[in-house]
């Protein structure tokens, strides 16, 4: 069976993510409780994501040099924002505040396309087998939990 890529795996774990948000999205008018559970699991399944991006892939890149390091440099940047914005919507649940929840999915709309356009098809050239091996089993184990 062939592996799949780096790209297809966090295009996966992207259009979970996604899929998530929007459910909760969808849930805060009809069911403000269910809501909140809704975004404490999406907020753990984006933790978890940005933790194997940490962990698994950017530890193995860090050892690349050039403009991927300035790519990983942005992207955790970029993590930081997002859990920024997660932890605002998050203290607006706990005081019973509808959120808007808009700003969020363009701000991880826009992450993700970065990663799925630019930054995974670069690593999945760049790579050799083994680098891309090791990360995509790393992934794997860590996303399964």
């Amino acid at each position: 069976m062939m592996e799949k890529s780096l790209r297809e795996i966090m295009l996966e774990e992207h259009g979970k993510i996604s899929n998530l948000l929007d459910i909760f999205k969808e849930e805060v008018p009809r069911n403000f409780d269910a809501a909140k559970e809704l975004f404490s699991n999406f907020k753990w399944n984006l933790e978890k994501h940005f933790l194997v991006e940490e962990q698994a892939i950017f530890d193995v890149v860090g050892s690349l040099v050039g403009e991927e390091i300035s790519d990983i440099f942005d992207l955790m940047q970029e993590h930081g924002n997002l859990l920024e914005i997660v932890k605002n919507i998050e203290e607006g649940l706990e005081s019973n505040v509808a959120p808007d929840a808009s700003g969020l999915a363009d701000a991880l709309v826009k992450h993700a396309e970065f990663e799925n356009e630019t930054f995974y098809p670069k690593l999945d050239e760049l790579l050799n087998e083994n680098q891309k091996k090791e990360i995509t089993e790393k992934a794997e184990e860590m996303l399964k939990g």
